[in-house]
């Protein structure tokens, strides 16, 4: 079953944010996902939507989803307090 997770998070600046996530592409693909993406919502608010295949990819990429975002914290372009993740599984698709 299709699984998703969505995490929320800000930052103070978000061309600094994204420029620093695509130098974790090499650490971020290998969390397994079908597909990673990354939005700008505007005002400094930002958004991961990840799919994964199933349950079990999902949970054993979820070291790899810290990793990135502690590095991302580190690198002060995100605010690791408004860090924010759900997670769900696919009911229908249109």
């Amino acid at each position: 079953m299709t699984e998703y997770r969505i995490t929320e998070f800000t930052s103070s600046d978000m061309d600094k944010a994204l420029e620093a996530a695509e130098s974790l592409r090499s650490i971020i693909e290998t969390a397994g996902a079908e597909f990673i993406d990354i939005l700008n919502c505007g005002d400094g608010k930002g958004m991961v939507v990840a799919k994964y295949s199933d349950p079990a990819t999902m949970e054993t990429s979820s070291a790899v989803a810290k990793q990135a975002f502690g590095k991302l914290i580190e690198a002060g372009v995100v605010d690791g307090a408004s860090i924010s993740a759900r997670t769900g599984s696919v009911m229908i698709s249109f």
